[in-house]
Formats: structure tokens, sequence, C-alpha cells
């Protein structure tokens, strides 16, 4: 596995389009590495950016709520 991806290999790690990479570059929104020419994208850098853009299921969310509201209902009782 290497560590460096060309903006081709990027699109098909994270299902977008090259278009929807290269807006992402300009708006400074994707980690990248500019060298010699080229956009390079660190693969552990873009994990990481990857799992600081995901969202939790409405499930989740209402687990979440539940679990965060259980010792309050206690107290009430």
């Amino acid at each position: 596995m290497e560590k460096y991806l060309s903006i081709g290999e990027l699109a098909e790690y994270i299902k977008l389009s090259k278009s929807t990479i290269y807006k992402k570059v300009m708006n400074s929104s994707i980690p990248v590495i500019k060298a010699t020419g080229s956009l390079l994208f660190n693969r552990e850098a873009i994990d990481k950016w990857l799992e600081g853009h995901s969202y939790d299921t409405k499930s989740e969310i209402t687990n979440n709520i539940s679990e965060f509201l259980k010792p309050q209902r206690k107290e009430r009782q």
C-alpha cells in the first residue's frame, strides 16, 4: 500500500470525482501536498480527514441521547 496517492487514485479511494477533489484543493478543505507540479495526498491524512467528516446515524444519535438522559431520569424520580 502506497503512502501517497495521486488525484486519480484518491478519486477512486474516496469515491469522489476528480473535479470535486480539485475544488476541495482550491478551497483548502482537503489535506494535500503540492510537489513538483503534482498534487499528492497522504493516505493517513486523508483517512483522518474522512473520520473528521463523518456523522452519526439517526439511531446512533437517538441512542446517545437516551444514554445521556438516563442519569437525569433517575434524579427526577
